[in-house]
């Protein structure tokens, strides 16, 4: 094994080959991205705590050795005093499109474009951005919002206090919630055996998805209306208000709940340019 302990700037080049990626940090704004040239870890900005970077056998490691707060009550008032001075890096890091990747950190945005692999991003508080990514991946975050652009494969994304936004997304496998937050899927899925799932508890939810749609349709407002521009849907229920039906061959699965909000679902063109790669 190989390890650096970076203090200041500086770009690490390697030269065998990567097939996992783990970043553990404490905080500040990490980039990754997949690429067919060699691996590479670039540190614009160092914070207090050095930067530990390991390769061995394939692993690429990047992390802090995360301090321990203040117990109990005294965590805020170490936070103020101390924490704030330990988030300020800057890090970028290319890895093979196909690498296994973990991402852990606990204050400040995350952007994760063009892998392939299996995706695990963890983040306490801050954004996570996530562009053209496909595979299996899974993205949480307590405090803050993510975004999915052009995204495919199997996705899995689950905020407490934050919106989660897709856009031109072809995944045949979502699964969505958020806490408190809005909450837009705007997708072009394959029309035969898509399977999505929604809920809210308090916010907002807006669903597109292609009019060619083969979708089996479950929507439910305990507290909220549901609207849909598809007209084979129809509406039922006592209490709250849901809409229910089958769109086309009705291979596929749609359903969304919220607690306190509304539902919207709407139909979007067909696009023949559009192709999503889930190789």
């Amino acid at each position: 094994m190989t390890t650096w302990e970076i203090t200041e700037p500086r770009k690490l080049d390697f030269d065998s080959d990567v097939t996992r990626l783990d970043v553990s940090l404490f905080g500040g704004r990490l980039s990754v991205v997949g690429t067919d040239g060699p691996p590479r870890v670039e540190v614009a900005a160092t914070a207090e705590r050095p930067l530990i970077v390991a390769l061995d056998g394939g692993r690429l490691t990047v992390r802090h050795d995360l301090p321990s707060p203040w117990p109990g009550a005294l965590a805020p008032l170490w936070w103020w005093l101390r924490g704030r001075n330990l988030t300020g890096v800057d890090i970028s890091v290319a890895v093979p499109y196909r690498t296994a990747t973990a991402l852990k950190l606990m204050s400040g945005p995350v952007v994760v474009s063009a892998l392939r692999g299996e995706l695990s991003v963890e983040c306490t508080s801050g954004r996570v951005s996530l562009l053209g990514v496909a595979g299996t991946v899974r993205a949480a975050v307590v405090s803050g919002a993510i975004e999915a652009l052009g995204c495919a494969g199997e996705l899995t994304l689950d905020t407490v206090s934050g919106e989660i936004t897709l856009a031109d997304s072809a995944v045949r496998r979502l699964r969505a919630s958020t806490i408190s937050g809005a909450l837009t899927a705007d997708l072009d899925n394959p029309p035969d055996d898509s399977e999505i799932t929604l809920s809210t508890t308090s916010g907002e939810l807006t669903i597109r998805v292609r009019e060619d749609s083969d979708l089996t349709v479950r929507l439910s407002a305990a507290h909220g209306r549901v609207t849909s521009n598809f007209p084979g849907l129809s509406g039922q229920g006592r209490w709250g208000a849901a809409v229910h039906g089958v769109l086309g061959a009705g291979t596929g699965r749609l359903s969304a709940d919220a607690m306190s909000g509304n539902i919207a679902l709407l139909s979007r063109p067909v696009d023949p340019d559009f192709e999503a790669d889930e190789s």
